[in-house]
């Protein structure tokens, strides 16, 4: 392949060190931009909050004083916000779904109410349960709006402010031209550079040059980024002039050809004189995970204690065979327990399946169908709501089980597993979890899997807290409980 002429010196040729340091600027004042702005709307709403409940309705003498609640809305807005842009809201430049917007949007508002009341708990001050609500409930409606037409905003004040990063892509293959679709908009994305080894018909760009002109291109375009999307076979002869360095600041990105295995947390450096990606493949858990099980779980016995006798009493009453049933499931690194459940189904269950086992509605090797004629009437009921679940919580307090975390699973189900599925096995069982917060028995098994293995792989106390907070309305909501 014969390269395009290279440009003339009347094309426009940035500064690339100007033009990086300028741009790295102007994101940095919009992304503070953005965090203000959400501290001060969430702020904001429970200040207005406190207009609505006591101001308007002249109740303002049963409130405590308006200081106590300034200082509450201010401190959620600030951990609110902070989480918001660490859930990765702050890159407007990658637009989100409203889905993915919402579920950050109250994850954050949620996780930073709690946190602020429990540090502004006073027993001679209780903030009221009405400005919480009414706060939460205009936070998210308020943040929601606003991020919904931020990234217009964004687009419109980059685009007057700042110069697009001129971007290369080495390589004209699929993955080169979905990356170039993907980056329009962000970048100024030039053209390929390639040699036409893999490259396929009707480029959606202009074809720069070949590879061994590569340092020519960068720097008579003035070239900010390069990316590399050539298969590992093909890239010596880039890594010899990547090597060379191309006289000028330039940033340089493979792309992985292993990214799905990837978790997010990466350590990158060297040994000796050889570069390496490091990582974890099963997160490391900390003793503020058991601490919280421990707590979490006993407390929640004793105050549900009433629940717990009552449904002990409806599920004797409903049918005959004992209250709890108890089922062989596999818990961290292939260990066998019982799992605990309020029994839902008849007694003679089991010898049942046979018989069902070609009306399975679920995928993989677990076995699930809408209309279960074994189930009894409290049973169905009970796992409308999940508590059938409930005694999990004293697997929990043995240790044999967490409150967050992959589904437990049927000796049966594992003997059928794939080998890339065995690795959902290296944490503890949760009696809730990323499946269960995701629609249950509606999500299909290898993706059931994959969302255990990102927990596994991205384990966070957060993360755990998030499932947390999402499992309540998942549950009222019983998407997928059958």
């Amino acid at each position: 392949m014969t390269s395009i002429g290279l440009p003339t010196a009347t094309r426009t040729v940035v500064d690339a060190r100007t033009a990086g340091r300028r741009q790295r600027q102007i994101e940095a004042l919009m992304v503070g931009f953005l965090v203000a702005a959400d501290v001060v709307l969430v702020a904001g709403s429970f200040i207005t909050a406190y207009i609505v409940r006591f101001v308007l309705p002249d109740d303002v003498g049963a409130a405590f004083p308006l200081d106590l609640y300034v200082r509450t809305g201010v401190l959620i807005g600030f951990i609110a916000g902070l989480l918001v842009a660490l859930q990765g809201l702050s890159d407007l430049g990658n637009r989100r779904s409203w889905p993915v917007r919402l579920r950050a949007i109250t994850s954050g508002v949620s996780t930073g109410a709690v946190i602020a009341v429990i540090l502004s708990f006073d027993q001679d001050q209780r903030l009221s349960r009405a400005w919480l609500a009414i706060g939460w409930s205009l936070s998210i409606i308020g943040l929601s709006s606003w991020r919904s037409v931020a990234p217009t905003l964004h687009l419109a004040v980059h685009r007057r402010l700042s110069t697009r990063p001129r971007l290369v892509i080495v390589g004209a293959n699929l993955v080169g031209q979905e990356l170039a679709r993907e980056l329009e908009g962000r970048f100024d994305v030039l053209g390929y550079v390639d040699n036409g080894a893999d490259l396929v018909a009707g480029p959606d760009r202009p074809m720069l040059a070949p590879i061994a002109e590569l340092e020519a291109i960068v720097r008579s375009y003035g070239v900010d980024e390069i990316v590399i999307a050539l298969p590992r076979e093909r890239r010596e002869q880039v890594d010899r002039i990547v090597a060379r360095g191309f006289g000028r600041e330039v940033d340089v990105k493979f792309l992985a050809e292993f990214t799905e295995l990837l978790p997010h947390r990466l350590e990158v450096g060297r040994f000796g004189s050889h570069a390496y990606i490091g990582f974890a493949p099963v997160a490391r858990v900390t003793w503020v995970k058991r601490a919280v099980d421990l707590t979490l779980a006993a407390s929640t016995i004793v105050l549900a204690s009433p629940i717990l006798a009552a449904i002990i009493i409806a599920v004797k009453i409903d049918s005959s065979g004992p209250v709890f049933y108890r089922q062989r499931r596999l818990g961290k690194d292939s260990v066998p327990f019982e799992m605990l459940k309020f029994r839902s189904m008849c007694q003679d269950a089991e010898h049942m399946l046979t018989v069902l086992r070609d009306r399975n509605e679920a995928t993989g090797p677990l076995f699930k169908i809408r209309q279960d004629p074994r189930i009894t009437r409290v049973g169905r009921f009970l796992r409308r709501f999940s508590l059938d679940e409930l005694p999990q919580l004293f697997n929990v307090l043995r240790g044999e089980m967490s409150l967050v975390g992959p589904r437990p699973p049927l000796p049966d189900e594992v003997s059928k597993y794939e080998e890339w599925q065995l690795a959902r096995l290296q944490a503890l069982p949760g009696m809730t979890g990323l499946w269960q917060v995701s629609g249950r028995s509606e999500v299909p098994f290898n993706d059931m899997v994959r969302l255990d293995l990102h927990y596994v792989r991205n384990w966070s106390f957060g993360l755990d807290l998030e499932i947390m907070l999402r499992t309540i309305p998942a549950v009222l909501a019983n998407h997928g409980a059958y």
